[in-house]
């Protein structure tokens, strides 16, 4: 494995304290994908991962190479679940999507544009 990035790239899987959007306040540390980084490289937008591979909703993408990509177990990227981030946020980084999951966790993310990011409200 490579060492950690000093910036957050897109398509890097990082570990994040992410907040129930129907239970303000209250979440866990789950890994992320990052989707969007601003200019600045200290904020963006990222997408949660589960490991609950059931899901099969618009923007659900199952991770092929969830292994080298640093994950523990089989896991999907739900597209429709984005959230805003600032790199202090990011505790820890696991590695990068392959260039297949790269292009399916693109097009979940296109299927799903009309859903705007979750603002946590802390």
């Amino acid at each position: 494995m490579t060492s950690t990035p000093s910036e957050p790239r897109l398509y890097d899987v990082w570990l994040m304290w992410v907040e129930f959007p129907d239970h303000p306040g209250i979440g866990k540390p789950r890994p992320v994908v990052i989707t969007e980084v601003d200019g600045d490289l200290v904020s963006g937008i990222v997408a949660k991962i589960t490991g609950n591979t059931d899901w099969d909703e618009a923007g659900d993408v199952p991770l092929l190479d969830w292994k080298a990509e640093g994950l523990l177990k089989p896991s999907l990227v739900r597209c429709s679940q984005r959230f805003y981030f600032n790199r202090s946020e990011l505790l820890q980084w696991f590695g990068r999507l392959s260039l297949r999951d790269a292009e399916h966790v693109n097009d979940g993310l296109e299927a799903t544009l009309d859903i705007p990011p979750y603002r946590r409200s802390v």
